[in-house]
């Protein structure tokens, strides 16, 4: 018994070299060599925990092989993990042809199922991939517990339990390790990126007046020299290009200026389906500009609580995007209506869509789907949502549009 406890806390201990290794390397950046110490780290406890069998009865004993293999599949890929079942593999070459043959079979079992829920997982949150692994274990438990009955050996049921309940514990608590991580890691980059956006939005507004007096005053003379009729069409390209560039400057800058200011508590009843009118009519002449019909289907008597000007801003950056996301032109439908105690707004557009990974860094600073573009105006739009106690959702598939969706209670 004592040996049997020892053997089990030894592998216990083997495996926790996978998540100790991973968090030492997530404080490094990703590159070949981390992925290959990862790799070799998985592959090595894989090697130790197969060296050293735990002993349950006379003839019958078990290791953890399947948590290196699990590991590496799901937070590795499918190439890393297929790399794990080669190792494997590899050394049950030079053992008994029959165990090789069982090892193999039981793998191409698991491989597929693995595929099967592979996306599934990568977008789960921890505690769905938590079940999935305990799930995957618990098959894997059963045939284990089948093929021990069909050996004799049942009076060592006891000890098979014990193991496999230790082994469930530790895939369980290397899976809860490593989404620790990731979630402690994404915490701590995005309270990064508050602190840089704050400081550079602190020094956008002390400095945003005297940027702007001078470009105004080059904007000015930029626009007498434009109207000249003595200008060669280069010249004049030269100049309509230099203020596009003073305009997004100007826009950026008051972008900056909205983040650095002070958030609004002042809140008032909106009256939305008024408010959407007044905003596509005022973003219609961009929208013909543009190619882009922009189609309206507001119910009426939808009033809101929240800033006014602040709602416009959100719909007017929301509608832009749209409307730009679709280069070559297309249709952008705007719908407001009541359901469930909340006015619901959906913007779609038949523009270039966007890829699930592209939606999730939706809204951080600097991140943007544009080649000019800052990431600051859904950045605000998406604090606006939240002050007004909103809610969103981004549908987007490439090459197919994208929908916006925003709810806010009545």
């Amino acid at each position: 018994m004592k040996d049997f406890v020892a053997d089990l806390f030894f592998h216990f201990f083997i495996m926790m070299m996978i998540p100790l290794v991973n968090i030492i390397l997530s404080r490094h950046k990703k590159g070949l060599k981390t992925y290959i110490v990862f790799l070799i780290t998985i592959i090595f406890s894989l090697l130790l925990t197969m060296s050293f069998p735990v002993r349950v009865a006379d003839g019958m004993a078990f290791d953890l092989k399947f948590i290196p293999i699990f590991i590496s599949f799901f937070y590795m890929g499918p190439l890393s993990g297929g790399i794990t079942i080669g190792a494997l593999l590899g050394v049950n070459v030079f053992g008994e042809f029959k165990e090789l043959l069982v090892l193999l079979i039981n793998y191409l079992i698991i491989i597929p199922l693995f595929g099967f829920v592979y996306k599934n997982y990568q977008r789960g949150n921890p505690w769905k991939k938590l079940c999935i692994g305990v799930t995957f274990y618990i098959l894997i438990t059963g045939t284990r517990i089948i093929a021990f009955i069909q050996s004799g050996h049942s009076e060592d049921f006891l000890f098979l339990c014990s193991f496999s309940i230790v082994s469930l514990l530790t895939l369980a608590i290397i899976i809860y390790l490593i989404e620790m991580n990731k979630l402690q890691l994404a915490m701590l980059e995005q309270l990064q990126n508050a602190d840089k956006l704050n400081a550079v939005s602190q020094l956008a507004a002390s400095v945003a007046h005297e940027i702007r007096n001078p470009m105004t005053t080059i904007r000015g003379f930029l626009q007498i020299m434009k109207d000249e009729n003595n200008l060669t069409s280069k010249q004049g390209m030269f100049i309509s290009v230099s203020l596009e560039e003073l305009d997004r400057t100007q826009k950026i800058i008051g972008d900056f200026l909205s983040l650095a200011r002070p958030s609004s508590h002042f809140c008032e009843s909106i009256p939305l389906t008024q408010t959407l009118l007044d905003v596509a009519e005022f973003m219609h002449p961009f929208a013909v500009m543009s190619n882009v019909i922009l189609i309206t289907n507001i119910e009426g008597n939808l009033v809101i609580n929240g800033n006014t000007n602040e709602c416009k801003q959100l719909l007017i950056n929301l509608i832009k995007n749209g409307i730009e996301a679709m280069p070559s032109g297309g249709n952008l439908e705007l719908h407001a209506y009541q359901e469930d105690g909340h006015a619901k707004i959906n913007i779609k557009d038949e523009g270039i869509g966007i890829s699930s990974h592209q939606i999730k860094q939706l809204g951080q600073p600097y991140y943007s789907t544009k080649t000019k573009g800052t990431g600051l105006g859904l950045m605000i739009s998406f604090d606006i949502i939240k002050r007004m106690n909103g809610d969103y959702k981004i549908v987007s598939k490439e090459s197919a549009g994208t929908t916006f969706h925003m709810k806010f209670p009545l």
